[in-house]
């Protein structure tokens, strides 16, 4: 087996950086076990509609189609198009792919959650990044479900010196999400406001350095309004390049984060988190990685939530990174033996 198809969210218009670090990490898994390698990105979308016979020829040339990982069970992605999805002739691989529900949004549709079971039923293996959507699968009779965690956990890091960190200081991460969510337009500029308070209070109370992730560049927007609060920030955007971003994670004591995949950096770094929640996956990952008690609704995220929170993350962080090694030795042993699976798939 040599030639993998890989549909993922792309977003090549609009970088989103944890999009790519779970592109660029399957691809970086799957490359030394399909020697030799040959890599063809696909966009997800171009599986919603349909398609041209010529397009379906195009995947069935290749010897395996990955589907994945990201957070194609949701609203944004279902369902499918059946007959697009029949019509795929080689090995289908769902990999690493999670639930996404906005809070405050409806469940999935009748239709949309056929479409998943369609597309259980047509892949020849399943992993998901959460417990929560494993469940979620065998729920809808997918008995065959391997969680191995997301993929960009395992993304590796390029050095980077974009930012000069200070070595002195307590260095803590935050990110806002400013793409749109359901609550956006009533709860996006109040979080901000809360999340500036908290940080004046951990400069002044850790003496720590604040350094802005920037994983979508709506959040420059965020950017802008705290340093108008003259909130003193260093920003980070390695755009399109996830693995310097990566590197930074890694230099960090603590991270506020609120983009999924802010979590899953930081926990892939072993650096403790503390989690504002705009969706269900956010719950469902941090629950994921034993850290459901660092989760604040971003209904509640007033500075008061944030700071003490924040505090107590900070305070056990010896411990949250203990853990954190451990478990991801043992999701690395479940993501080894699911790539050990795909090099055996016939084609």
């Amino acid at each position: 087996m040599s030639s993998v198809i890989h549909f993922c969210r792309r977003e090549e218009d609009f970088y989103n950086i944890g999009e790519i670090a779970i592109a660029y990490s399957i691809r970086d898994m799957l490359r030394p076990r399909l020697k030799p390698f040959t890599y063809t990105p696909g966009e997800v979308k171009e599986l919603e509609k349909p398609q041209p016979t010529e397009f379906v020829e195009t995947i069935n040339r290749h010897d395996i189609c990955v589907i994945g990982g990201g957070g194609l069970y949701s609203k944004f992605f279902l369902p499918m198009d059946a007959k697009v999805i029949k019509s795929i002739e080689i090995p289908i691989v769902l990999y690493g792919i999670g639930y996404i529900r906005n809070l405050g949004d409806k469940e999935l549709t009748h239709e949309q959650i056929e479409s998943v079971r369609l597309l259980n039923t047509c892949a020849k293996l399943t992993s998901v990044r959460d417990e929560y959507t494993g469940k979620f699968l065998r729920d809808l009779g997918v008995s065959d479900v391997h969680v191995t965690g997301d993929p960009a956990i395992f993304l590796d890091s390029e050095e980077t010196s974009q930012v000069v960190l200070d070595d002195s200081k307590i260095k803590i991460g935050i990110n806002v999400a400013c793409h749109y969510w359901a609550l956006y337009p009533k709860y996006l500029y109040t979080t901000i406001d809360e999340y500036t308070k908290a940080c004046e209070f951990l400069i002044n109370h850790l003496n720590a350095e604040i350094v802005y992730l920037a994983h979508h560049p709506d959040e420059h927007h965020v950017v802008e309004i705290m340093r108008k609060k003259k909130l003193p920030l260093k920003v980070v955007d390695t755009s399109p390049n996830p693995y310097k971003m990566k590197f930074i994670y890694g230099k960090l004591d603590l991270v506020i984060g609120m983009m999924m995949h802010s979590t899953v950096l930081a926990f892939g770094s072993g650096t403790p988190i503390v989690n504002v929640a705009y969706d269900a996956k956010n719950y469902n990952f941090m629950e994921f990685i034993g850290q459901k008690d660092k989760v604040i609704d971003v209904r509640n995220a007033n500075q008061e939530n944030i700071k003490e929170v924040s505090l107590r993350t900070f305070d056990d962080s010896e411990n949250i990174k203990k853990d954190f090694r451990a478990l991801k030795r043992k999701l690395w042993a479940q993501q080894e033996e699911f790539l050990t699976k795909i090099s055996k798939l016939p084609t």
